[in-house]
């Protein structure tokens, strides 16, 4: 459940498959958690969203770790793959 502007836009990088656009999902989330902290600082944001903010920036990071490696990996399946495998 989406309780926050900001929220969709993670949601949207978290559920982002395409390796492409996601380094883009995740820019635009961190923005608007800027933007969110910009209009309403702490501790003048409420507690609950502060620490959403915390946990999600947290996930932000993760998945920019993941981004970041090079060369990104696929794992591969080797049961689906079967004879085609070199």
């Amino acid at each position: 459940m989406v309780s926050y502007t900001w929220q969709k836009l993670y949601e949207e990088a978290a559920l982002q498959t395409d390796f492409d656009k996601l380094p883009d999902c995740i820019a635009r989330a961190e923005q608007a958690i800027q933007k969110r902290l910009a209009e309403n600082p702490p501790p003048l944001t409420d507690s609950a969203e502060f620490d959403a903010i915390g946990k999600t920036l947290a996930a932000l990071a993760v998945l920019k770790a993941q981004v970041n490696q090079q060369p990104f990996e696929h794992p591969l399946d080797e049961e689906r793959l079967g004879d085609y495998m070199a």
